[in-house]
């Protein structure tokens, strides 16, 4: 399994498949979270709060409203 999308769950997601290969990663969503997936030599390094992997920077995500 591979997946490119929502990084900072999938690599939760792909640390229990057993058929897991390849995390697509893209920093789209790091303007508006407060805590980012981390990367080291190559590998995402999921984070080990509980949750889902995302952490929203709400003042950030406010900047970017429209309406």
């Amino acid at each position: 399994m591979s997946t490119h999308l929502f990084s900072e769950v999938s690599a939760q997601l792909l640390c229990v498949t057993p058929t897991a290969h390849w995390l697509g990663y893209v920093d789209w969503a790091d303007a508006v979270l407060s805590t980012r997936l981390k990367i080291k030599d190559g590998f995402a390094l999921p984070s080990e709060e509980p949750g889902n992997g995302i952490a929203w920077d709400e003042p950030a995500v406010a900047r970017y409203l429209v309406g």
